[in-house]
């Protein structure tokens, strides 16, 4: 089953980063402030294989129509149809959307999980980048890549 997608009147900007680890995932706002991600815009700029995003709700129904319910929101406010023909989609379903088209995503959450679940906190790859930048000073970090370098070239 398909869910109905509504065809915007007005273009919707989708030029906000809200996860910046996230490369070509961009988001924009319907009314009301509700966060919605460019679809289209994020396999295109992946160069990942176009999977048409009516295979992604089949294939995802059980957790689409979990996230609706929890959140209170009927299935027909979950997918829209930029006036660029983009598919939009609820901000709500983005980590869904990421695990299904990128394998690699799905490692990375399942990971975070994992280390949530043994450790009870979890830290992006960003955060710790830039904790570290901010917190290691500059010779330091210099004198780690040196060594590193000096560990990488020792090993071959």
């Amino acid at each position: 089953m398909d869910y109905k997608t509504t065809i915007l009147k007005k273009e919707i900007q989708t030029d906000e980063t809200l996860l910046p680890e996230i490369a070509g995932l961009h988001f924009g706002f319907l009314e009301e402030n509700r966060a919605v991600f460019d679809y289209t815009a994020y396999i295109e700029e992946n160069k990942l294989i176009p999977i048409d995003f009516k295979v992604f709700m089949r294939a995802n129904k059980h957790f689409i129509e979990t996230l609706a319910k929890s959140n209170d929101k009927k299935t027909s406010e979950l997918f829209f149809q930029n006036t660029n023909g983009h598919i939009l989609v609820s901000a709500e379903l983005v980590f869904i959307f990421l695990a299904f088209v990128n394998p690699e995503m799905f490692l990375y959450f399942n990971s975070l999980l994992t280390d949530v679940i043994t450790d009870g906190v979890a830290y992006s790859n960003g955060f710790v980048y830039s904790m570290a930048a901010n917190r290691i000073p500059s010779d330091v970090l210099s004198d780690l890549i040196k060594e590193r370098e000096n560990d990488a070239a020792g090993s071959k």
